[in-house]
């Protein structure tokens, strides 16, 4: 019994759904696509996990926190 495996293309090892090919030059936008692509504007929704984390920003000379 071997312990390789053959590569798989992911590309097609995954099933994909039943939308129209779409070509688009470089750089690409979203307006013409149909159906339209969800980025996440309106449909993220968060789960509240980072509320009571804070960040401390600093300058780039000397590490001295900003007020």
């Amino acid at each position: 019994m071997s312990d390789t495996q053959e590569p798989r293309d992911p590309v097609t090892k995954y099933p994909q759904p039943d939308f129209p090919q779409q070509e688009q030059s470089h750089p690409g936008r979203s307006g013409p696509m149909d159906p339209p692509p969800d980025h996440g504007e309106e449909s993220y929704k968060g789960h509240g996990l980072l509320t009571d984390i804070t960040a401390e920003i600093v300058n780039a000379t000397g590490g001295t926190p900003l007020p």
